[in-house]
């Protein structure tokens, strides 16, 4: 009987002081990734940056008045797919992996979390940026855009130009909630 045969079934090892090894992992950390909700909320997300990089490519050159507006989208919408793709990657192997307990599984998606979670930290930098930049591209063409003559100056595709609008306008509204939402928590775990 090999090794592996003799431990399955058996509880997993435990670390020096007698913990398993998800019980390094913050509670509240376990219950957001662990949860199938959380896959489902990701999966949904990953409709946003599809369109992105859908409208994006469609509208390529109906933007004359700033030809980078749709590569704003196109980039904004594959970074965000492979961010989102990735935080999938690391809750799913979250869900399948790490939840089994074993020593091996921790180890193997510790390194992957590692890894995922550098690349997204990058990703994430990258796209504030991009994001300051994209802001600069859509709100300075603002007031002189105009959706009827595609052969003038300043014309942009309407759907283009309101899609990237909007999208900046809900990203600050997302924001502001995150910001309320964190300082609301705050408030009411010191009571």
């Amino acid at each position: 009987m090999t090794d592996i045969e003799a431990t399955r079934g058996q509880p997993s090892r435990t670390d020096a002081e007698g913990k398993m090894p998800l019980d390094l992992i913050p509670k509240s950390l376990m219950v957001v990734l662990g949860s199938t909700y959380c896959l489902l909320v990701l999966c949904v997300l990953l409709v946003i940056p599809i369109l992105q990089l859908a409208i994006g490519a469609s509208y390529r050159d109906q933007c004359t008045i700033n030809s980078n507006i749709p590569v704003y989208l196109i980039v904004t919408g594959a970074c965000g797919m492979a961010t989102i793709i990735l935080t999938l990657v690391l809750v799913a192997g979250f869900i399948f992996v790490i939840k089994r307990q074993s020593v091996a599984g921790t180890f193997v998606m510790g390194c992957i979390t590692v890894f995922i979670m550098m690349f997204i930290s990058l990703m994430s930098f990258f796209l504030f940026i991009w994001f300051i930049v994209g802001n600069v591209w859509i709100f300075g063409a603002k007031k002189n855009v105009q959706y009827d003559n595609p052969a003038a100056s300043n014309y942009c595709h309407r759907t283009l130009y309101q899609f990237a609008f909007a999208i900046l306008i809900i990203s600050y509204v997302m924001c502001c909630i995150s910001c309320c939402s964190r300082v609301v928590g705050s408030i009411v775990r010191k009571k």
